[in-house]
C-alpha cells in the first residue's frame, strides 16, 4: 500500500507541475510533454501495486531485489549527474576577460523570452563592470523566430547603453556545439591578443555541460552562470540530465 500512495501522489505531482509548466510558458514549453509521462507511469506503477497487493499475489524475492537493485542504480546515477551540473552553477566569475560568449535561447518572433533576459542581463552586469571585454552574441534564427537570437541579444545590449562596437554577431549557429565552434572562430579572427581570456554566460543548469563541451574542443573558458526562471528550474534541470548524458554518450564531452 505504501508503494501505490507513493507512485500515486508522484504521478499527481507530475501532472500538477505539467499544468503549471503550461499554464506559465504555453503547450510548447520544450520537454513539458515529459511531465505528462512521468504521471502515466507513476499511475500505472501505483494501479500494479494495488492490484498485486489486493490479489496477494506472490513477487519472487529475486525479482524484487533485482528491481530495488536498477532503482538504486538510476537514483544514484541521476544524482551524480545532476551534482555535475550543480557545480557547474558555482563556477568562480573571474574580471576582466577579452571576450564573453552569450549562449543564444529562444526567441518569439521578435520578443526575447525570460530564460534568454535572464543570461542577458547577466552579460549587462558583467559588461558595465568590465568595460574593456567584448561580447560575442551567439544563436541562429530558428522555427518561429522572425530575427536571429543574435541580432535579438545585440538589439537588447545596444538599448542598454552597451556600444556597438563592443558586441560581435554570430547568427549561424543551431545548438550549443555550433555556438562555441563559430563564436571562437569570430574571436580567433578579432583577438587582439595570442591568448585571450574567454568567458561563456548561460542560464545556471547549462553551465556545466557548456564549458565541459569548450574543453573537449581544446577551449579553456571561464563559465558565467546567469540565473535560471524560477517556475522552470526543475523541468530544466531534468531536461540538462538526460542532455548532459548524451552529450557524454556522443563523446562532446
Amino acid at each position: 500500500m505504501v508503494i501505490t500512495v507513493i507512485c500515486g501522489i508522484l504521478a499527481a505531482l507530475c501532472t500538477a507541475y505539467y499544468i503549471v509548466i503550461i499554464s506559465y510558458a504555453g503547450t510548447s514549453a520544450t520537454f513539458s510533454l515529459v511531465w505528462l509521462f512521468a504521471a502515466a507511469m507513476f499511475a500505472v506503477a501505483a494501479a500494479a501495486a494495488f492490484i498485486i497487493k489486493r490479489r496477494h499475489i506472490t513477487v519472487p524475492t529475486g525479482l524484487k531485489a533485482a528491481f530495488g537493485a536498477l532503482l538504486a542504480a538510476a537514483v544514484i546515477f541521476f544524482a551524480v549527474v545532476e551534482g555535475l551540473i550543480i557545480s557547474g552553477m558555482n563556477y568562480k566569475t573571474e574580471s576582466g576577460l577579452d571576450y564573453v560568449i552569450v549562449l543564444g535561447a529562444q526567441v518569439r518572433g521578435t520578443r526575447i523570452t525570460k530564460s534568454l533576459a535572464k543570461r542577458l542581463e547577466k552579460a549587462l552586469w558583467y559588461l558595465e563592470n568590465n568595460p574593456e571585454t567584448v561580447a560575442v552574441v551567439s544563436g541562429g534564427q530558428g522555427t518561429g523566430e522572425d530575427i536571429s537570437e543574435a541580432q535579438a541579444m545585440r538589439d537588447y545590449l545596444v538599448s542598454k547603453g552597451i556600444s556597438e562596437d563592443r558586441i560581435i554577431m554570430e547568427d549561424k549557429s543551431t545548438n550549443t556545439g555550433e555556438n562555441i565552434d563559430f563564436s571562437m572562430k569570430l574571436i580567433e579572427e578579432d583577438k587582439k591578443t595570442d591568448s585571450p581570456r574567454i568567458g561563456i554566460i548561460t542560464n545556471n543548469f547549462h553551465v556545466y555541460r557548456a564549458v565541459k563541451i569548450c574543453e573537449g574542443k581544446g577551449y579553456g573558458v571561464n563559465g558565467i552562470a546567469a540565473p535560471s526562471d524560477g517556475i522552470l528550474f526543475v523541468n530544466c534541470m531534468v531536461r540538462e540530465f538526460f542532455a548532459v548524458v548524451k552529450y557524454k554518450l556522443s563523446g562532446a564531452i
